[in-house]
């Protein structure tokens, strides 16, 4: 970067090849920044691409941009994707609000907006209520995704009902949110909690429309998540894809029945991810899933079953409930079994202290074994 800074036939460069330097996949934003500073082709090249996206976290950074769209509202227009990590209540003050307010107003072309807590902070957060949804109010911005943890659900109905554009909708909240009366018309991907999908699946308008879904079960009993399989009936028509999250509580239902009443309720689900960070004191010396699943177009199968906990649940150890998955010949048996019986499946993934992953071959339908060194949680929004 200093060759560039100081090469004195940098500020010469055309528009064109400017661009071009500022694509670089090498550079950072910081690097962005400095090239801002060496000519006014890097700066206009740089700034475009500063502010098609902003992740802002705590108050300064976010009273910085505010300020810096305010003054140059070309930078706001041209925004498409902005995520907030909105600071303690504590520490907003109204002229923080009425920035934020203001700057939201200029960015007519915004597409992705997340108003997310800081979770970085030890703090724990009040949720955003009604004295501070106002933020949202009145802009003229079109959203295709829309995700809140800072707002208290309820508080949202007016504004998603106006966001009749919204295909991606993520809602963090502990129970149900109030908002099936908004219409979202465009709503393929839901995340959410249990609470929400239970809510969503009584009107008939969203389980039509709805393809991708991932929901949250915590401290669930087993009647609770049997209450929301019965609501997953309603999204069979449409659904391609199921994620589960399930956090602490250990009177859920076992891992195996689970599966077996979300394949009874979506036999024709593409995708079926399962994450359980839960613990249990027992170990389990039946075979991995043993039930017959009914799923005829299963195609990725990615389980973290529950682990092992010391003499609490509070604490746990990287070993799983599952005797069976506790050695390589016994997660090949449970690969080769559940990948015989199901027909369709052609990826298993099973997580715990690693990430094993199974495939076919193409030619002769060989069942191989992969070491993964990571594993992106999102896949269940990528399926087609």
């Amino acid at each position: 970067m200093a060759t560039l800074v100081n090469g004195n036939n940098v500020k010469l460069l055309p528009q064109e090849i400017c661009g071009l330097i500022c694509q670089d996949s090498v550079l950072t934003r910081r690097d962005l920044s400095s090239l801002r500073t060496i000519s006014r082709a890097f700066r206009d090249e740089a700034e475009r691409l500063l502010y098609t996206s902003a992740r802002l976290r705590g108050t300064r950074k976010i009273k910085s941009f505010c300020l810096s769209v305010i003054r140059k509202p070309f930078l706001a227009e041209r925004l498409r994707q902005l995520t907030l990590f909105m600071p303690p209540q504590i520490d907003l003050e109204v002229d923080d609000l009425s920035r934020i307010t203001k700057a939201l107003r200029l960015c007519h072309n915004l597409r992705n907006l997340s108003v997310l807590q800081d979770d970085s902070r030890a703090i724990p957060q009040i949720t955003g209520d009604a004295v501070h949804r106002w933020i949202l109010d009145g802009h003229s911005f079109r959203l295709k995704s829309f995700a809140s943890s800072y707002f208290r659900p309820e508080v949202l109905l007016c504004f998603l009902k106006d966001q009749l554009s919204i295909e991606t909708l993520t809602i963090k909240c502990k129970g149900d949110a109030g908002l099936s009366s908004a219409p979202l018309p465009m709503l393929k991907n839901l995340d959410s909690s249990a609470g929400v999908v239970q809510e969503f699946g009584l009107d008939a308008w969203h389980h039509t429309t709805i393809e991708r879904l991932q929901y949250s079960l915590i401290d669930s009993t087993d009647s609770e998540e049997l209450s929301t399989f019965v609501a997953l009936t309603q999204f069979s028509d449409s659904l391609k894809s199921l994620s589960i999250r399930r956090k602490n509580g250990a009177d859920g239902l076992d891992i195996a029945v689970l599966i077996a009443c979300v394949a009874a309720q979506l036999p024709d689900l593409k995708f079926l991810q399962i994450l359980d960070y839960t613990a249990k004191m027992e170990t389990y010396y039946v075979p991995f899933l043993p039930f017959p699943i009914m799923f005829t177009k299963i195609e990725t199968l990615v389980i973290r079953p529950p682990t092992r906990a010391y003499t609490s649940l509070t604490e746990h150890t990287d070993i799983s409930t599952y005797r069976e998955l506790r050695t390589n010949s016994g997660r090949r048996n449970a690969a080769n079994r559940l990948m015989t019986a199901l027909k369709s499946l052609k990826r298993l993934v099973l997580i715990d202290k690693n990430i094993y992953e199974y495939t076919r071959t193409p030619n002769d339908g060989e069942i191989c074994e992969h070491l993964l060194s990571a594993f992106d949680e999102t896949q269940w929004l990528q399926v087609q």
